[in-house]
């Protein structure tokens, strides 16, 4: 399975995708690649055209439909949109963002789907803030429903974002918006940072974790850092987790991307690293837990 990898806002993860009904015995056995990809608002647009008449030839587009069985899109809200002070211009942003990815044959939009990445307000927040984003997201997420896609929720750490820490955040804000289509996004990156184990994790997760970032505590090469892979890998097999596991690093990315991640130097010698040592590690180690078939 050799993954595929575009510049600019489109970056690569490969996932492995675990359906709930391929499981046989303690193995799950359907693998697809999937592309990940992050959607800017300046891009909207242009991509619901392009969807729309697939006219370019050999664009991004037609390579990621031919090459992929099922993109996933992701995105974090613009300023301007941030659902916790603007809620009304973050419906409408959303609900453009979710028609792109539904055009695209997306399977989910997830992300900071809830705020600004870096957004902070310096305090705890509050049931004002939450209420707020309730009112944004629900609209969103019945209409998810209606595509047959998933929301998401996406956990991250107390630098990038005030508002969902972590996994038990993230499935009570999921409870509030109470629709179906609403699944939580967790990341080993950030809850190498906030959570007690990746364990504990998906147990305040409540079942609703369905897309997971597996990404290394520097963003470069999964294996290379001090995440503990071995217990994800164990967490998720025992949990039978049953969603996409995505690689993610931020080899490169957007200016304004690496400013909210706070991405400074390089985290990999380039993308061949990540496809070539990190993509196998993960492999090797999904399949030695029994989450993948080997």
């Amino acid at each position: 399975m050799k993954p595929v990898i575009f510049s600019g806002f489109l970056w690569l993860a490969l996932a492995f995708r675990l359906d709930s009904d391929s499981r046989e015995g303690s193995k799950m056995t359907a693998q697809r690649r999937v592309i990940e990809l992050s959607v800017e608002e300046t891009d909207l647009a242009r991509l619901a055209a392009m969807a729309r008449s697939r006219t370019e030839p050999a664009s991004w587009v037609e390579r990621a439909q031919m090459l992929l069985d099922e993109p996933t899109a992701s995105l974090c809200l613009p300023r301007e949109a941030e659902a916790t002070r603007h809620p009304e211009a973050a419906r409408e942003f959303l609900t453009r963002a979710l028609d792109v990815a539904h055009a695209l044959g997306c399977s989910t939009l997830c992300g900071v789907t809830y705020s600004e990445l870096g957004y902070r307000s310096l305090a705890a927040p509050t049931e004002a803030e939450y209420d707020a984003i309730m009112k944004a997201l629900k609209p969103i997420a019945k209409r998810a429903g209606d595509y047959g896609m998933t929301l998401g929720l996406d956990a991250c750490n107390r630098y990038e974002t005030h508002l969902v820490n972590t996994a038990k955040q993230a499935l009570i804000l999921a409870e509030r918006i109470d629709e179906p289509s609403v699944m939580i996004h967790l990341d080993t990156y950030h809850a190498n940072i906030e959570e007690k184990s990746f364990a504990d994790a998906l147990a305040e997760g409540g079942g609703r974790v369905k897309y997971v970032h597996l990404s290394e505590s520097d963003r470069g090469v999964p294996g290379s850092g001090n995440v503990h892979w071995r217990s994800v890998m164990t967490a998720l097999k025992t949990a039978h987790f049953s969603g996409d596991l995505v690689i993610e690093s931020f080899v490169t990315s957007m200016p304004q991307l690496a400013a909210a991640l706070s991405v400074w130097r390089p985290v990999a010698s380039g993308a061949d690293e990540v496809l070539n040592v990190g993509v196998p590690f993960v492999r090797s180690l999904a399949q030695a837990s029994g989450l993948i078939a080997a």
